[in-house]
């Protein structure tokens, strides 16, 4: 009876030992943050993770599905983690939330005319460029990514009243080429993707920072299965990265 408890004992001491930390991440193209190359995935992004989950002593398995898709699916347990995600009350109703781990910028990218050479940056208030008629009269068209949040400009770009014209896809190499094709009069976009489709060439594009948008913090979601121990084992590596950083 004397061993039969110790060994119980000891079996409850180590639950840590016993069960590995395995997340489902949710991924797509993401050109250059995430993506595929020789079969393997890379990019700052991926880096980024693998080297957060290290930290909190988790590994990760990358499963690739459309970004709307994947909110389901962490709504429904079916995946564990997503990145890359702006926090607000309805994900917050069915997803837990790391602190920020790094802050983006979005840019509103347009075309440039072919004779004139590339310009600098400029700053425009996305609710006067919006405001403003095409040449034809018509309102602009605005290109967005499906099931993305924006963040602060969130209001702007699908306001409850008065909605802004806008097309929405699955990802930005589309809306890249809706943009050459004229059917978008912009779109918003990460400052590091936009810089990346400026090099490629094809359509020349210019970027402009969006002054009603601040750099926007990125977070870490988590299905409401996942233990508040591993939300709290990325928070650490998050801060523990932080501070590396200053």
């Amino acid at each position: 009876m004397l061993r039969s408890i110790s060994l119980l004992v000891l079996c409850l001491t180590l639950p840590n030992m016993a069960v590995p930390c395995q997340l489902r991440v949710g991924w797509e193209e993401w050109f250059p943050l995430i993506h595929r190359q020789d079969d393997q995935l890379t990019g700052s992004e991926y880096q980024l993770m693998q080297e957060l989950a290290t930290a909190a002593g988790c590994t990760l398995i990358f499963v690739e599905t459309p970004w709307v898709r994947a909110l389901q699916l962490l709504k429904s347990s079916q995946l564990d983690m997503l990145y890359g995600a702006s926090r607000s009350a309805e994900r917050e109703a069915y997803a837990q939330f790391s602190q920020p781990y790094r802050y983006e910028q979005m840019v509103l990218v347009v075309r440039a005319p072919q004779e004139q050479p590339q310009q600098p940056m400029h700053e425009l208030s996305l609710a006067d460029w919006l405001a403003e008629p095409r040449s034809n009269g018509q309102r602009r068209v605005l290109g967005l990514i499906r099931g993305f949040n924006y963040g602060t400009l969130e209001p702007l770009v699908r306001p409850q009243a008065a909605p802004t014209r806008h097309l929405e896809v699955r990802w930005d190499q589309q809306l890249h080429q809706l943009l050459a094709a004229q059917r978008i009069d912009g779109y918003l976009v990460e400052m590091s993707v936009a810089r990346t489709q400026q090099a490629v060439g094809g359509q020349p594009v210019r970027l402009r920072t969006v002054s009603e948008q601040p750099h926007e913090p990125m977070y870490l979601m988590f299905s409401r299965d996942v233990p508040h121990q591993v939300v709290e084992s990325f928070n650490e590596a998050i801060l523990a990265r932080t501070r590396q950083a200053r």
